[in-house]
C-alpha cells in the first residue's frame, strides 16, 4: 500500500497580495499547498459515490490533515494560518483547473476538519 496521495503536487500559489507588497513567503506557499489537501478530500468523494472509499485515499488525507495540524501548531502564534490555508489553498486548486465554488468549498471542508481535530485535541 503506497499512503503517498495520487494527486501530483500543486504549482505552488500566488500571491493575493498586491503587487507592491512583498510575494508569498514559502510558508504561505506551502500551507497553501497542504490546504490545497481538499483534492484529496475531492477524490475521496468521488471514490465513495463509485466504489468505496480506499484504505490509500483515507490514509492520505488523514496524513495532510495531520501535517496541517501540526503546521498550524506551529504559525498560530505569529500568523494567521485560516486566512492563509484559505488563500493559498484556494489558488493552489484553481491552478489545478478546480472551479472557484469547488476550491473554496473544498477547502472551507479541510479547515472545518481541522477545527474540529483541534477543537477534539483541546478538550
Amino acid at each position: 500500500m503506497d499512503p503517498t496521495p495520487t494527486i501530483t503536487a500543486l504549482a505552488p500559489a500566488p500571491s493575493t497580495a498586491k503587487a507592491t507588497s512583498k510575494p508569498a513567503s514559502f510558508i504561505e506557499n506551502y500551507v497553501g499547498e497542504l490546504a490545497a489537501a481538499a483534492a484529496i478530500l475531492l477524490e475521496a468523494l468521488g471514490e465513495f459515490r463509485d466504489r468505496g472509499l480506499t484504505p490509500r485515499t483515507k490514509m492520505a488525507a488523514g496524513d495532510l490533515i495531520a501535517q496541517l495540524y501540526r503546521l498550524r501548531a506551529f504559525l498560530v502564534p505569529t500568523w494567521d494560518f485560516d486566512a492563509i490555508a484559505r488563500a493559498h489553498g484556494i489558488a493552489a486548486l484553481r491552478a489545478a483547473d478546480v472551479s472557484p465554488a469547488t476550491a473554496e468549498a473544498a477547502v472551507d471542508e479541510v479547515l472545518t476538519i481541522l477545527g474540529k481535530l483541534i477543537h477534539d485535541n483541546l478538550n
